[in-house]
Parts: structure tokens; C-alpha cells; sequence
């Protein structure tokens, strides 16, 4: 408390208030906003308030407690010959930090603001991926098939239907991929619900990490399994999406669900461009798959 208290009242030396006080605190406070956004805090709701918080205290509190104090260090202290020149180098500073913090509390609303920060473009791309993907029952309700894209919003109607149908114990997955964060979504919601996943037909990119999600994991005689780097399809930016990153959680999440290192070493090299297929044997190797399985097996009879 007295360092904060001395700060404040100019006590620091200018140097001292200029460089640790304002710099490198606002370093500190503009690395960790991220932490308070996806993929950190998936659930929209939780990230927004997490926000909200963290914002308030590190822009509404510390940044006027940090701004005050260096100015009142600056009137209070001189520096001999080299005075006034420490002394714009602090104003300086406090603009440029204050157009840094303009842009760190835009880009959190771009990021929490569905639909706005992707721009028209964006807005119709995702409303027409939100009707890509269907949700089905198998008749007994022991099975959930998930076709289409995993565009935004699947996860939480994936789980909505979960928690209304509690004998449901496998997922079939049929999807060309979508959302990295929905696919990672949907992975650790098929793990927590300990469900089984299954692939008759196709299942690539995102779609892969819902499926290593599951407990026992099974593919039809005829199933193929796509693997790639991480790419961005849309053709606009997307906020503090780090493809790196990304992929380097993913990669985690495959470890946790015992995939060979072998495996994950060949599994992200190929282009997004040029997806890589692995044989069924490769996949029962590498711990990817655990089971071949014909279709009337891995459904239900009804089905």
C-alpha cells in the first residue's frame, strides 16, 4: 500500500514512475487482457464479465493511478539540464498508452461483440454456417449425429441436447471441420461427458478434435480422418486469433487423449490446402482410433 500511496503522490523518482510505474505495468495489463477472451474463456458470458472486471480495474483504476502519479512526479522533480526533456518523454508516453489502452478496449468489444468485429461480410458468412450443421437423435436416443460445419454456436446446442438426453453414449461425427474453438469445444464436452465418438463417412480439420474427445473412439470400413496446420478460411481478420497457438492447445488436448507423439509430429505439418489422410492402420497405431467398426455396429438398431 505505501508503494501504490507514494506513487501516487508524485514520491518516485521521474524515471522510476515513467518506465516501471507506466511502461511496464501497462506491458503487464496489455499481455494479460488476453487471458479474459476465447479461447481462455470459451462461454461468451463468462468472457464478457471477465472483461468487464478486468477492464474496470486495470483501465478505470490502475491506468489514472499510474497517469497521476508520473505527472505529479514530473512537476515535483527535477532532472537538472535534461528536466524538460524527461518531462515530454513522460507526456509522450501517456499518449501513446492511452491510444494503446483505446485500442485494447476496442479490440475486447470487436472479440465479444457476435457479429461486429467480422464486419457484413462476416456476419453473413457465420449466419450461413449457423444452418450448416444439423443435430439428430438416433430413435433409441443413445446416439447424437452431428453433420455439417461446426460453425458457432454448435458446442453449446450440442450440450443443451446432452443435458436432455442423458442416455445418449456416442457422437457421430460427419463434417468437413469449422471453428477451431467449436471443435475444441465440442472435444472436451465429449470428453467430460465421457461418450464415445464415431466417423462412418468423413471427418476433418475441427472435426477430428471432437472426435479425439471421445472415450472409445471408432471408424467405419469406409471413414477417413483429415488432419492439417490451422488455416483461416474467411477472407476478413479475425481478433487475437493466434493459429500457432492454437494448433500448440490442440496438439495438448491430443496428448491428454494419448495420441502418439509420432503422430502429432506428421498430424499439423500439411497445409490447410493439402489435408493429410491417414491409413486405418496409422490411426489404430498412433492410439487415434481404437476400434474398426461396420456401420450396423457403430449405430444403434433403428438406426
Amino acid at each position: 500500500m505505501r508503494y501504490i500511496r507514494d506513487h501516487w503522490r508524485g514520491n518516485h523518482s521521474l524515471h522510476w514512475s515513467l518506465w516501471v510505474n507506466l511502461v511496464l505495468v501497462r506491458v503487464i495489463i496489455f499481455y494479460a487482457d488476453r487471458f479474459t477472451l476465447p479461447p481462455y474463456l470459451i462461454e461468451r458470458p463468462e468472457a464478457i464479465l471477465a472483461t468487464i472486471v478486468f477492464m474496470t480495474i486495470c483501465h478505470g483504476a490502475i491506468y489514472p493511478w499510474q497517469v497521476i502519479g508520473l505527472l505529479r512526479a514530473s512537476e515535483r522533480q527535477s532532472l537538472g539540464i535534461n528536466s524538460g526533456i524527461w518531462q515530454w518523454v513522460s507526456y509522450i508516453a501517456i499518449v501513446i498508452s492511452f491510444l494503446f489502452t483505446l485500442v485494447s478496449l476496442f479490440s475486447a468489444y470487436q472479440t465479444l461483440s457476435v457479429g461486429q468485429f467480422a464486419g457484413d461480410e462476416g456476419i453473413s458468412l457465420e449466419q450461413a454456417r449457423a444452418n450448416q450443421y444439423t443435430l439428430r437423435l438416433s430413435t433409441d436416443d443413445t446416439l447424437v449425429h452431428v453433420e455439417g460445419t461446426f460453425a458457432l454456436g454448435i458446442t453449446e446446442k450440442l450440450e443443451a441436447l446432452l443435458d436432455r438426453y442423458p442416455g445418449v453414449t456416442g457422437i457421430v461425427l460427419h463434417s468437413d471441420g469449422g471453428h477451431i474453438y467449436e471443435g475444441r469445444g465440442a472435444g472436451y464436452l465429449i470428453k467430460r461427458r465421457r461418450l464415445n465418438t464415431y466417423v462412418l463417412n468423413v471427418c476433418k480439420s475441427a472435426c477430428t478434435t471432437a472426435f479425439i474427445g471421445g472415450r472409445q473412439r471408432f471408424i467405419g470400413t469406409k471413414a477417413r480422418l483429415g488432419f492439417h496446420q490451422y488455416g483461416l478460411e474467411q477472407r476478413y481478420v479475425m481478433p487475437r486469433m493466434d493459429l500457432e497457438g492454437e494448433q500448440e492447445k490442440d496438439i495438448s488436448f491430443y496428448r491428454q487423449q494419448h495420441i502418439s507423439e509420432d503422430f502429432l509430429a506428421r498430424a499439423f505439418k500439411a497445409l490447410h490446402t493439402d489435408i493429410w489422410f491417414p491409413s486405418a492402420t496409422e490411426l489404430l497405431q498412433a492410439g487415434v482410433v481404437h476400434k474398426i467398426v461396420d456401420e450396423a455396429i457403430s449405430r444403434k438398431p433403428g438406426e
